[in-house]
């Protein structure tokens, strides 16, 4: 239940900050918004009223958060997929500073994709760093398809050792379906 807790909301463009925000104030979600292309004194303003619980959501692009320590942000969701599992983790890692349980939520949708592919091509085409930029978009893509551990799989693509099989936390080690192969169903219905 996020309706009383403080919390971020990560959108990848400026616009879809804006529609969200404002969909979220009409359905009486106490939310503000942040992104580079706001005057400064309201970014500042906004920022103010989130970290000293004025409003309970901040929905915001990449743009918000750095030097934030807000320890008592319960969830973190991502709206739309980050740009790399660098960004991934350094925003998800906003939630729970202060020690308690906290939610960090990845919405994905192949959409998602595109719109990072677009906006990296804007970003990174003159830089010579795009073969990079699209290897980390992938893995991440991947760590959104993936039914194994996803706490494991953040470890590993940092380098560290994994431990154990199942962190026993994240949405795929708690996730009690049953996994069915519809291969040939599948197959049939092509």
């Amino acid at each position: 239940n996020f309706i009383n807790e403080s919390g971020i909301i990560y959108c990848a463009t400026r616009k879809t900050v804006e529609s969200l925000a404002k969909r979220l104030r009409e359905k009486g979600f106490s939310a503000i918004e942040y992104h580079g292309g706001m005057d400064s004194e309201l970014r500042q303003k906004n920022q103010d009223d989130f970290m000293f619980d004025k409003v309970k959501m901040i929905i915001a692009t990449n743009a918000f958060g750095m030097g934030i320590d807000k320890p008592d942000v319960r969830f973190v969701i991502h709206y739309n997929m980050p740009k790399n599992m660098e960004a991934y983790y350094q925003e998800a890692g906003r939630a729970g500073r202060d020690g308690e349980k906290s939610d960090c939520i990845l919405m994905y949708s192949p959409s998602d994709v595109v719109k990072q592919k677009i906006i990296m091509q804007n970003d990174y085409l003159s830089s010579g760093r795009e073969e990079m930029m699209y290897k980390n978009l992938q893995y991440l893509i991947d760590y959104c398809h993936t039914n194994d551990c996803l706490r494991n799989k953040i470890l590993i693509y940092f380098g560290e050792k994994v431990e154990n099989q199942n962190c026993n936390n994240c949405g795929n080690c708690l996730d009690e379906s049953e996994m069915v192969d519809i291969t040939i169903e599948a197959q049939k219905i092509l």
